[in-house]
């Protein structure tokens, strides 16, 4: 799918070698327009259609700093091909800094995709994004983070689809945006796709479509940041639409499934590790302690992983998430970015 062009998304229009900004309407409140921003680079040479999304869970602040700095660094000037960015989704959670869910329907976007005209708010949304916006492009990024009380270890995921070059194109981006953990997602396995979620649901329309994830509860560090950064423009790299040659520093492990580690026991959590730990079997997870500060609980993780997602609530009951960790081996070869590979 090469450049247009005219690249028009609603009222908001970006003629070959010019930049535009403006806003999709996507319905209204009684207090104003539900509407989406979008910024349109529509570059004075040929070349792919990448469509960037951030904020679809708009506390993750990373990912929507991360794509406010790129719409301002990319030119159509140095830009092979078109960028549609959205660099914040879902607007309302972004004003009332609400995680998750929106505050207007109480839906979370990434669960509910392809969504319906007929639906609720949040329901058209998601139609309208995956419609008008991320199937206009060839390729999709959608930039996350943990979300509020989700402390999160940075990796690029694409659920796998059968085609064989879609999927090949897929992991290719999926190992360029991260910087050691890939996750491929295939139905009936141990680690099948998040069910609902913008990207699956753009997979299954043609697009090129991978999970791109750093940072996380609520905060905004300059790290997380520029992993979204380096990720983005080393796969920009890749689809030779800005100058200069993709990299891929260190060995790369590919995710096989997860596992969560639960509380039994109600009490005060004192966490034992660090996100992005190794982690043994019969190690030390975390203690709980009750009211009266007496330990109640020593929780020992099941089996080897890597920790994945610790939630950041430091009272839990009975059944509570405390960390969740994948499984996973050394990414075996891959024609299609083995030779970007580089000893860090």
């Amino acid at each position: 799918m090469p450049a247009q062009r005219t690249v028009r998304i609603g009222e908001v229009i970006a003629e070959r070698g010019q930049k535009t900004r403006g806003f999709l309407q996507v319905g209204e409140t009684a207090t104003g327009p539900i509407q989406v921003p979008l910024v349109l680079i529509n570059g004075e040479r040929d070349g792919p259609v990448l469509c960037l999304t951030a904020g679809v869970h708009a506390t993750e602040y990373p990912s929507i700093d991360a794509l406010m700095r790129l719409t301002r660094e990319l030119t159509p000037e140095t830009l092979c091909g078109t960028v549609i960015a959205v660099p914040v989704v879902n607007m309302h959670m972004f004003a009332n800094r609400l995680g998750f869910v929106s505050p207007i329907d109480g839906l979370n976007l990434n669960k509910i995709a392809p969504g319906g005209r007929g639906g609720s708010i949040s329901e058209i949304l998601a139609e309208v994004l995956l419609d008008e916006v991320i199937t206009q492009a060839e390729y999709h990024i959608d930039m996350h983070a943990g979300d509020l009380g989700e402390i999160l270890y940075a990796f690029g995921g694409y659920p796998m689809t059968g085609h064989m070059g879609r999927d090949r194109r897929g992991e290719a981006l999926a190992r360029l945006f991260s910087p050691r953990l890939v996750a491929l997602y295939r139905e009936g396995s141990k680690l099948p796709a998040a069910a609902g979620s913008i990207v699956l649901e753009a997979t299954r329309r043609g697009v090129v479509s991978i999970l791109a994830e750093s940072g996380g509860n609520g905060t905004l560090e300059e790290a997380d940041v520029q992993v979204h950064l380096a990720g983005v423009r080393n796969i920009m790299r890749y689809l030779k639409m800005i100058d200069g040659s993709p990299e891929i520093r260190g060995q790369q492990l590919i995710a096989t499934e997860r596992y969560v580690t639960r509380a039994a026991r109600a009490g005060l959590v004192r966490l034992k590790v660090s996100i992005g730990e190794e982690v043994q079997r019969g190690q030390e997870a975390a203690e709980i302690c009750n009211v009266w500060g007496d330990t109640v609980e020593r929780l020992t993780f099941a089996r080897p992983g890597i920790t994945g997602l610790i939630w950041s609530h430091k009272a839990v009951s009975t059944g509570d998430p405390i960390v969740r960790c994948w499984i996973s081996e050394p990414a075996p070869h891959f024609a299609e970015t083995d030779c970007f590979m580089r000893s860090k």
